[in-house]
């Protein structure tokens, strides 16, 4: 019975493990890591960029031939796994209604999508060497560039990777398309002075004898500085066969397409690039209008600018608070908690709360942004907030109406705190002054986001209360010392 038991409990362990590895496999599907999204995208444009070059120049040295097969079968293998991952990867909106083409969170076979996707990864080549037995010419990785109707999902996942903005994508997604269409029209360019063949007309067109038997890279060059020369408008050289016309004729017109493009697209999008910057800069010329009208001092001027310069330079003009708020509340949970967590940790009052708790406390707290020699707090006032530091620094002062002759009790830097017992007594008078040093970003809690947190933990309330209560009377025992 022992024997069967113990059996019985190593094959539960091994099905949990089993599932766990499931688990994290399905996950790693649905959710591919951004390394591998980067190595698809090479993938992808190593086949668009190769794949015309070897048909085109006709590429067969034995040593080439070597070297493209070992990375085609890599570039084939890591395009069957992204294959049977976007497969089993439910497409936007499936749960929330009816996808067509799918089932069971799988997607269907005989789809559009996937019949271009398997046509896309199907080994032709290697179908070829087996069938034949010889080495597959080029022109069987053709089923390759049909990738290119997905060039526009590749440059999306990539910016979300890299983590650019729109704009800067859409620029860096133009330039790309530019290189890329001048090397397929080079490419292109060499396919047709082979074919072409006649050394006379080679000649004509090209302006450079024995072209042909040159090496494939070479002409490779000179078709692509051909193709740009034609595409920018430059381009001197006369076509002389019918077929050099017909992609003269091409070309001229992609060149006239992209650079209507250049000018009316790239140039909004270069404008668009800083529009953080621009909004910032209408918003300041909005701010100085104010100030002009209203006939504020130099001085208060100096230091409304000082403060938006601050918001520019910390976080280019972003209205934090405004920013989280949009958020729904879980999601605000988490930013905040990632963003103050370790803040709330070290507040002793918080130690033995639970982390539900805390992350009330978290969610409440409210972001301001304060000047250097700028008043936080002033002994004898009522307090209603306990701060935080984020980052900048602090001095708990002495009263004096010369600034120079105050007196600093403590200095207080990034992740200090106080204010905290006027959360917890009624009416309770701020104890000393509080005056920034620098600039400062700070968290506040109020007093009465403080109490409605309380509401709904009553069991952690009276451990709170119990803590302050010690450290309160602490308070008033060293400052009856030091009134001595």
């Amino acid at each position: 019975m022992a024997v069967v038991a113990t059996g019985s409990k190593e094959s539960l362990q091994l099905q949990e493990e089993t599932e766990v590895q499931l688990t994290r496999l399905q996950s790693w599907i649905l959710h591919r890591p951004g390394w591998w999204k980067k190595l698809v995208f090479i993938v992808a444009g190593y086949n668009l960029m190769l794949v015309p070059y070897r048909i085109c120049l006709n590429v067969t040295d034995t040593e080439s031939v070597i070297a493209f097969i070992i990375l085609d079968s890599l570039a084939d293998l890591i395009m069957w796994v992204e294959f049977a991952c976007v497969m089993m990867t439910p497409p936007p909106g499936y749960g929330l209604e009816p996808v067509p083409h799918c089932r069971n969170g799988l997607i269907n076979i005989r789809s559009k999508a996937a019949v271009a996707e398997l046509c896309a990864v199907m080994p032709l080549d290697f179908v070829w060497f087996a069938v034949r037995g010889r080495v597959p010419y080029p022109v069987f990785r053709i089923n390759k560039m049909i990738r290119v109707a997905r060039l526009d999902m590749y440059f999306s996942e990539l910016r979300k990777i890299l983590q650019i903005s729109h704009n800067a994508s859409r620029v860096f997604q133009f330039t790309v398309l530019i290189f890329w269409m001048m090397h397929w029209l080079g490419c292109i360019w060499a396919f047709v002075v082979r074919e072409d063949g006649d050394d006379i007309l080679t000649w004509y067109w090209t302006q450079r004898p024995d072209l042909i038997n040159e090496a494939p890279f070479a002409q490779y060059v000179v078709g692509v500085y051909w193709s740009l020369t034609m595409m920018t408008g430059y381009g001197s050289l006369l076509p002389q066969s019918d077929l050099q016309v017909i992609y003269s004729l091409i070309t001229v017109l992609i060149g006239v397409s992209i650079n209507v493009g250049v000018i009316g697209t790239l140039g909004s999008l270069i404008q668009n690039l800083d529009s953080s910057g621009a909004a910032f800069r209408r918003k300041m010329d909005a701010v100085n209008d104010y100030m002009r009208y209203r006939k504020l001092s130099p001085e208060m001027q100096r230091r409304i600018k000082d403060y938006y310069g601050y918001l520019w330079q910390s976080r280019r003009g972003l209205d934090e608070a405004s920013l989280i708020l949009e958020l729904p509340e879980y999601l605000q949970q988490e930013v905040q908690l990632f963003l103050n967590e370790d803040i709330i940790s070290k507040v002793p009052l918080f130690h033995e709360c639970d982390e539900q708790f805390k992350s009330a406390v978290v969610v409440k707290l409210i972001p301001i942004v304060l000047l250097p020699d700028s008043y936080i707090v002033r002994k004898g006032e009522v307090g209603r907030e306990m701060y935080f530091i984020s980052r900048g620094e602090v001095h708990v002062v002495s009263e004096a109406k010369d600034p120079s002759e105050r007196i600093v009790y403590a200095t207080l830097r990034d992740g200090s705190f106080f204010g905290e017992v006027a959360l917890l007594f009624n009416d309770s008078r701020r104890t000393a002054t509080v005056i920034t040093s620098l600039y400062c970003d700070l968290y506040v809690l109020r007093k009465e986001d403080f109490d409605s947190i309380q509401e709904q933990f009553p069991d952690q309330s009276k451990v709170i209360q119990k803590a302050a209560t010690k450290r309160y009377k602490l308070q008033q025992e060293n400052e009856a010392e030091a009134d001595k």
